[in-house]
């Protein structure tokens, strides 16, 4: 089996001067891991944090292929959490595998649908964004030379609430309806919709594969054949799916629709895992 290499932007030249513009001293009182973090708000829908605290982890997740959008997902040894920024191309200011500090004083913990997240305020669908004029007040890049965060191998079975927001991948499967395209497309206005697909394992075990309609790849073909996806695994109402990130598939290259390559402008080529 051939691979689809997989271009991701590591525009690093974002300044990492924001330390002047933090909220609080420079000693906050203590690093939570993000697991740590989100046990502020067990039981409760959301929290307002008002201590000292600061989070470190990787990007694992962002707006470079429209996957996510006003959204970066952040990684470290303990889990996952999804935050909420305002703007556009965050991609350019927070590339995949980049190390962030987020300073938390003064943002919110929402338990959306059963899954945490960090932003400015609660809302209606989550917290919502933390202004653009904002953003460099609570994150700045803390290191540039970690290693690429890997995705973990797992089975359907083995997925767990450990696992929302990190980077996993899943091998051996294949798309329930090939030929169709990413997102379904509304009829009356042509607009493509937020489309949840299934894989399927060897097995004959599925799991929902969730595509946002931002996503540049949305009227693109699904695959056919069997191969690997690797995404972060998200959650709602009690149910899991895989949300794919940087358009990461390995499949049969023959099976693979035409457009299905055409990233070469997203960055530069990484080494595979």
């Amino acid at each position: 089996m051939r691979r689809i290499v997989l271009y991701i932007s590591l525009l690093l030249s974002v300044s990492c001067n924001h330390a002047s513009q933090a909220l609080y001293d420079e000693t906050p009182e203590r690093l939570l891991s993000i697991a740590g973090l989100k046990t502020l708000c067990d039981g409760q829908s959301s929290v307002v944090i008002t201590r000292d605290v600061v989070i470190r982890g990787q990007v694992v997740a962002n707006d470079l292929y429209g996957e996510f959008d006003r959204r970066i997902v952040l990684q470290d040894s303990s889990g996952g959490i999804s935050l909420a920024l305002d703007g556009n191309r965050l991609s350019e200011r927070f590339p995949f595998g980049i190390q962030i500090e987020v300073r938390c004083n003064g943002l919110s913990l929402c338990d959306y649908g059963g899954k945490i997240e960090l932003g400015l305020t609660p809302g209606q669908y989550g917290c919502s964004p933390i202004p653009t004029d904002e953003i460099d007040l609570h994150l700045r890049i803390s290191s540039r030379n970690e290693a690429l965060p890997r995705a973990r191998d797992l089975t359907f079975a083995e997925v767990g609430s450990q696992h929302i927001d990190t980077r996993v991948r899943f091998r051996d499967v294949r798309f329930a309806t090939p030929g169709q395209h990413w997102c379904d497309t509304d009829p009356e206005t042509g607009q493509t919709l937020t489309t949840q697909r299934e894989i399927i394992d060897p097995q004959g075990n599925r799991f929902p594969v969730r595509t946002v309609r931002s996503c540049d790849y949305a009227l693109e073909t699904l695959p056919t054949g069997s191969g690997s996806l690797i995404g972060v695994i998200d959650y709602f109402g009690g149910k899991y799916t895989l949300r794919v990130t940087f358009h990461e598939m390995e499949f049969p290259i023959d099976d693979l629709p035409t457009s299905g390559c055409a990233a070469a402008d997203k960055g530069p080529l990484q080494p595979r895992e």
